[in-house]
């Protein structure tokens, strides 16, 4: 599971996850502290997320329906990409 953060809900996180792991916890779910992480676009506060006392790590990109996000660069690594796969498919159509 990756949590994704923008910089207005990091404050709350901590305790909207510790709220999700105890209601998760009434019907009998547990969250894999090992496979969650934590993804911050232009997140200004560095406040460690932890699920019952736990740290969870933090990751720099994330990829989601061949959407890449960079925490500090947003969506401009994803627009480059996309930018790439277009110009490959011109430059087919371009040889035939």
């Amino acid at each position: 599971m990756i949590w994704l953060l923008s910089k207005h809900q990091t404050t709350y996180a901590g305790k909207k996850t510790n709220m999700f792991a105890d209601n998760s916890a009434r019907l009998g779910l547990t969250i894999n502290r090992g496979e969650s992480k934590v993804f911050k676009t232009n997140a200004f506060n560095n406040t460690t997320i932890t699920v019952q006392g736990e740290a969870l790590d933090e990751e720099d990109c994330f990829t989601n329906f061949g959407s890449i996000l960079y925490n500090q660069e947003g969506g401009d690594a994803d627009v480059r990409a996309r930018i790439g796969e277009a110009r490959a498919a011109f430059h087919q159509l371009k040889n035939t």
